[in-house]
């Protein structure tokens, strides 16, 4: 049960952390591979984070 938990939530950190580096003008592709290697610690990175200084590239 435990590990399937941890999987969920580990697959919806992936969209979340698109869509707020979107909403904090930071590079959404480079965050979702973040998600992917971290999991739910790249929402809460952006979180303490905040919004970039200067607007990310077009991917």
């Amino acid at each position: 049960m435990g590990y399937w938990l941890f999987v969920i939530i580990t697959t919806g950190s992936i969209p979340l952390a698109g869509a707020m580096a979107r909403e904090r003008n930071r590079s959404s592709r480079r965050w979702l591979w973040v998600a992917v290697a971290v999991g739910p610690l790249a929402p809460l990175a952006l979180l303490i984070l905040g919004d970039a200084k200067r607007p990310a590239q077009a991917n």
